[in-house]
């Protein structure tokens, strides 16, 4: 008597499909943050580098030199931050993503120099009046 093996027939595995993300525009906070804390450090090294020149020249002290440091490097890192999330919120080719985030880090660095800083109107007067006082 031959013995024939029976075919066994086992359950096919489920398929699940998950639907794609329509729209992927939205920022994760640990990747602007991490970016952010890059840009603080390289634009807070470079800005020391700097001002340790100034420092040899006597044109500069260290707390003055450290706390300007600080204080550049805190700029480039909010302008950093903003470019990246600016970028990954437009999601689309890397040249798009490069554009948006040059363009973004330019505005953002460019309105943290000018915050405080008086206007050519404001500094005009400013002359004028010493002028008149005879400073």
């Amino acid at each position: 008597m031959s013995h024939t093996p029976q075919k066994q027939y086992y359950p096919t595995p489920a398929t699940y499909y998950y639907p794609a993300r329509a729209n992927q525009a939205y920022v994760q906070p640990s990747a602007a943050l991490t970016t952010g804390v890059f840009g603080m450090v390289v634009g807070g090294t470079a800005a020391m580098a700097v001002n340790l020149h100034r420092m040899q020249d006597n044109k500069m002290t260290l707390g003055h030199a450290m706390t300007d440091s600080l204080a550049k490097g805190a700029a480039v890192g909010v302008a950093t931050a903003a470019g990246v999330a600016a970028a990954r919120a437009v999601g689309s080719s890397g040249l798009t993503c490069l554009v948006v985030l040059l363009a973004t880090a330019t505005g953002v660095g460019y309105v943290i120099n000018t915050v405080g800083k008086p206007t050519e109107k404001t500094s005009r007067s400013i002359k004028s009046e010493k002028q008149e006082k005879g400073e």
